[in-house]
Formats: C-alpha cells, sequence, structure tokens
C-alpha cells in the first residue's frame, strides 16, 4: 500500500530537538518528527503528516502556545494522572487533569501517535485508517471527523478539517 509508504521516500533530515522561528519551520519539524516516528511504526499503523501537522498548529498555535514552549506539549495531551509531571491550565489551577510535560517536542508527537494507534477513545480512527490502507486511498477529511472525542470543542473536527484545506493549499504553492 502506497498511501503512507509514499511519505517515506521524501528525505528531511530528522534531529529530536525542534527550533523552529516561524511557521515554515515548525512544519519542516513537525514533518521531520513524524516521518522519523513513523517509519518505526507498521505501514498501516502510521499517522499522516499533514494530519499531525494540522492538529498541532490548532493545538500550540504554531508552537507558541505556553503549554508548547514550557511543556514541550505540541498537541495539548493532557493527564489525569497527578504523578505525571503537568501544567495547569491558568484559568483552571486547580483543575483535576493537567497538560502533559514532556522532554522534547518530537516526544509529544510520538505519544500522540501511540495515543491514536492504542487507545480505545480513537478505535473510529484506526478502522478508519484501516479502511483507508486496504483501500490505497488517503481522506484525511475522513480520519480527522473521528476525532471528536480529541477534544471538548464541539466544532473541533471542523477545525481540524478547515487547517487541513489550508495545508493543502500550503502545499500546493
Amino acid at each position: 500500500m502506497s498511501w503512507l509508504c509514499a511519505v517515506l521516500l521524501i528525505c528531511v533530515p530528522f534531529k529530536p530537538e525542534m527550533d523552529y522561528t516561524n511557521n515554515e519551520e515548525f512544519i519542516e519539524d513537525i514533518t521531520a518528527c513524524t516521518l522519523h516516528l513513523n517509519s518505526m511504526e507498521e505501514d498501516h499503523n502510521r499517522i499522516p503528516v499533514n494530519l499531525v501537522i494540522a492538529q498541532a498548529i490548532h493545538e500550540s498555535e504554531w508552537g507558541h502556545s505556553r503549554f508548547a514552549t514550557i511543556g514541550n506539549n505540541l498537541l495539548g495531551i493532557r493527564t489525569f494522572d497527578s504523578a505525571d509531571d503537568q501544567m495547569k491550565p491558568l484559568n483552571i489551577p486547580n483543575a483535576s487533569w493537567g497538560l502533559r510535560i514532556f522532554e522534547t517536542k518530537c516526544e509529544s508527537i510520538s505519544y500522540y501517535i501511540d495515543l491514536l494507534n492504542n487507545n480505545h477513545h480513537y478505535r473510529d480512527f484506526r478502522e478508519e485508517r484501516l479502511t483507508q490502507y486496504i483501500s490505497d486511498i488517503v481522506d484525511l477529511e475522513s480520519l480527522a471527523r473521528t476525532l471528536a472525542i480529541y477534544a471538548e470543542d464541539v466544532y473541533y473536527t471542523q477545525k481540524i478539517t478547515k487547517t487541513l484545506k489550508q495545508l493543502e493549499a500550503y502545499d500546493r504553492d
């Protein structure tokens, strides 16, 4: 199946530390990390790069949110385990959850990939991805629609879809 395998033919240098200073470098760093991590996954378990980028853009404000800059959390990954290193939202300091702190930004992408591949909440995502893999098609919008559970925002999947379309236009430029 060529749909996700093809992305590995792109030569992108991998460095675990991300030091982007603009949106283009942010996309390059996310791409390099995701391709590296996907290379360690079986073909049918790979996460489309543009889906990772779209969610990272949305969740981290292009890598400039407090959670991204201080906690290396590009994907808004929460934890409810008080033993995990975490940051509380400034407007909810006593929340029963926090955003997980990672050693590197690439580690947050690794955690996200593992979450989508293994957590019971993302079974629909995995089923849709497998259907696409078997059919040798890629429909990022269909994959995005399976991620409503990822955020509390009822418009989350529409926002991710809009970002995917903007990335598609960016890729054509």
